[in-house]
This record gives C-alpha cells, sequence and structure tokens, in this order.
C-alpha cells in the first residue's frame, strides 16, 4: 500500500509540474514589455496635468486628464498585482510538491530500514529450515516454507527496486520544480519593478495636479464655517457688493482629502 501510495503521490507531483509549466507560460506570453509601453512617460504626464493657466476650461481638462491616467495606471497595476498573485499560487503549488517529496523521503527511509530488517529475515530463513529438516523430515512442509522463503526474498528484492526507482524521481522532480521555481522569483522581480515604476509615475502625477490646484486656490484665509466648508452667504455677499460674479469650488486631492479652494471669475 505504500509502495503504490508513493507511486501516486510522485504521478500527481509530475502532472503538477506540467501544469505549472504551462500557466507560467501563458504569463510569460502576456509579456512585460508590453505592459511598460502602455504605461505613459513622466513627460506626457507633465504635458497633460500641468499649466500655467487658471481657468475653468484649462481646469476641466486637467482634471480629466488627471482621472485618466490615474484609472489608465492604476489598472494596469491591478493587473500587475493580478499577475504576480497568479505567480505566488504557482510557486506555493511547487513548495507544495518539495514538501511532499521530502515526506516521501522519510517514508523510504523508513522502508529501507523495514527492508533491511526483512533482508536479514530472509537469509537466515533457509538456515532455520535446515535445522527444521534435520529435526522432522517432512517433504511438504520444507516445500511450503521453502516456497514462502522464495516469495519473501522477491517481495524485498522488489522493495529494494521500488525504493531505488523512487529515490531517482525524487531527484528529478525536485530538478523539474527547481526551475519553474527560479522562472517565478525573476518574473515576480520582474513585475515588482514595474509596479515600483508605476509608483513613481503615480507621484508625479500626484504632484504636478495638486501643485495646479495650489497654483489657483483661494487666499489662506477664505470665510470659513466651524464645519470646515466655506461661508458662501459671506463670499456671494463680498462679490454682490464688488459687482463681481465668481465661482467657488472646493479643491481635494487624490485621496479625496479637502485641500483648499479655488475661484473663478465670471
Amino acid at each position: 500500500m505504500a509502495i503504490e501510495a508513493i507511486r501516486n503521490l510522485l504521478n500527481q507531483s509530475d502532472k503538477a509540474i506540467f501544469d505549472v509549466k504551462n500557466k507560467l507560460k501563458e504569463e510569460k506570453d502576456k509579456g512585460i514589455s508590453k505592459v511598460k509601453e502602455q504605461l505613459p512617460t513622466q513627460e506626457e504626464i507633465t504635458s497633460q496635468v500641468k499649466s500655467n493657466v487658471c481657468s475653468t476650461e484649462t481646469a476641466s481638462t486637467i482634471d480629466k486628464n488627471f482621472n485618466r491616467i490615474k484609472n489608465k495606471v492604476n489598472g494596469i497595476k491591478g493587473k500587475l498585482e493580478e499577475g504576480i498573485k497568479k505567480l505566488q499560487a504557482l510557486k506555493a503549488k511547487l513548495a507544495k510538491i518539495t514538501e511532499w517529496m521530502g515526506k516521501i523521503g522519510d517514508l523510504l527511509k523508513l522502508l529501507g530500514k523495514i527492508i533491511l530488517i526483512c533482508d536479514i529475515i530472509v537469509k537466515v530463513l533457509p538456515k532455520a529450515l535446515n535445522f527444521l529438516s534435520g529435526l522432522a523430515a517432512n517433504g511438504g512442509i520444507q516445500k511450503r516454507i521453502s516456497d514462502l522463503i522464495d516469495k519473501a526474498k522477491s517481495k524485498v528484492e522488489n522493495f529494494k527496486a521500488s525504493t531505488i526507482s523512487f529515490e531517482k524521481a525524487i531527484l528529478s522532480i525536485l530538478a523539474a520544480a527547481a526551475i519553474p521555481g527560479l522562472l517565478i522569483d525573476a518574473a515576480i522581480v520582474a513585475l515588482q519593478k514595474i509596479i515600483n515604476i508605476i509608483s513613481t509615475l503615480m507621484n508625479t502625477l500626484e504632484q504636478l495636479y495638486l501643485g495646479y490646484l495650489a497654483a489657483c486656490n483661494l487666499p489662506a484665509d477664505p470665510p470659513i464655517n466651524s464645519d470646515g466648508n466655506l461661508n458662501l452667504g459671506l463670499i456671494i455677499e463680498g462679490l454682490e457688493q464688488n459687482n463681481k460674479t465668481e465661482i467657488i469650488e472646493k479643491i481635494y486631492n487624490a485621496n479625496f482629502e479637502t485641500i483648499g479652494y479655488r475661484r473663478y471669475k465670471a
């Protein structure tokens, strides 16, 4: 039973490694270089999210550019993170196979000890048979005992051959698992580098965006209510007194936190 269980586990490991290699190829075929080509450059970001003009039209364009670039870059980042999770799952599968091989190796050591004992027994039994034949010569009994000894010898030899075969299979499987394992590690590092590039791009994007908002912001001490919002009543009153019409807009950063206010003259 143990021999059959080991054989099944080795077969399952072979199939699992084959499956890992196929899925790894699928991830590789997606092309890391193609993903990098989809990312905007810092120059492209600067050209679309930076302006010295504080107008409603310009602000609207910059807002749209900011959100469009942010969504695109975050979408790419999400796919890369998903790819890393898939690769990590494949790595965990290989680690499981390595764990199986360790358990099989431990079992083979135990079987080796049992086989050694059995080997000693089958070598001693013929001598015992000769001793018994001298005490009570019985051809039928001697024949049955002799047959049992031969079967035991055959079993022991089969176990020996199986353990040698299994040990070779373990080494082969471990070697086969090591190659995709190294490729997975390299792929994860490559994807993580792109994610780091994305973080740099996102920092540039937010700094330029927040820089524009700050450049077109209201004075540092606009009339504020106790809840932190602008007192539009006071502002409108002041504008009406000066016969001016303006638009007041609350400014948020990329995390949707209020960072100031922006005023447009009509």
